[in-house]
């Protein structure tokens, strides 16, 4: 009873290995991948134990995410730049035989994916940047980043498809030779510097328009407060007021609005 007992706890156990997990694509080579793409099939389920030459593959189809290592490429004129880049994919629905035949050489398990990352999709990458930067000279590339970028991502999502996957994101990190980058740090400098003298130089303007304004202001208010002005206008005030005012010098009599 009890070796019954065993070697059904084996067979379960052995169906339950040959699962495809959830949101993974599961595909069976059989006869050890002879016949092409016909030895690649996608299943689902429990398989069972398998037989010589049969082998379970399981493709992730949720996103995954990739970094390059860091590399140089070279613009026409042999500037040279630094790209670090990284993106983000994912295999597509229906492609994962075609995948898995591809690239069955480079292992099973949870490290195939990784491993098609390390030996063909960053390959790709980064020929495909080495490619592009041909097309601009040093300058170009660095006032034309944003079409650089697109042009890349263009190609390679091209490539991707036709390996089995879609290319989701992509970055360059691309850094400038190291005597452009210093040239650009001393330009953003003077720009910075130029713009802090022209404030302050506004700025002094301001100061001494103001201080032109108040001297004439004061010069007008010390003319215009002559003794002579002041009896005009206290004449005047007599003049316009609605009371009889008797106003004498000390000999002669002055009647106003009588």
């Amino acid at each position: 009873m009890k070796k019954f007992l065993l070697i059904g706890l084996a067979i379960v156990s052995l169906t339950s290995c040959n699962r495809p997990e959830p949101n993974y694509e599961g595909v069976l080579m059989t006869d050890y991948g002879r016949n092409g793409l016909e030895s690649f099939k996608t299943v689902t389920g429990a398989q069972g134990p398998l037989g010589p030459g049969s082998e379970l593959y399981q493709v992730p189809m949720f996103e995954q995410k990739a970094d390059c290592d860091a590399i140089s490429v070279s613009a026409r004129d042999a500037g040279l730049f630094t790209i670090d880049p990284s993106y983000t994919y994912q295999a597509t629905r229906g492609q994962a035989p075609s995948i898995v035949l591809n690239y069955k050489h480079l292992g099973t398990g949870e490290e195939f994916l990784d491993n098609v990352e390390n030996n063909t999709l960053n390959k790709l990458v980064t020929d495909s940047y080495r490619e592009e930067a041909r097309n601009y000279t040093t300058d170009s590339l660095m006032n034309n980043l944003g079409s650089f970028e697109k042009s890349v991502e263009v190609v390679l999502a091209k490539k991707f498809k036709d390996k089995g996957f879609s290319l989701n994101t992509l970055t360059s990190g691309l850094t400038p030779p190291k005597s452009m980058a210093n040239a650009i740090e001393q330009r953003n400098n003077a720009v910075q510097q130029a713009n802090q003298v022209k404030n302050e130089l506004e700025t002094s303007k301001m100061y001494l328009e103001k201080a032109k304004i108040d001297a004439e202001t004061n010069r007008m208010k010390s003319s215009g407060l002559t003794k002579e002005v002041l009896q005009q206008q206290y004449i005047e005030a007599l003049r316009n007021t609605q009371n009889k005012v008797i106003i004498t010098d000390g000999r002669t009599p002055l009647i106003l609005n009588p």
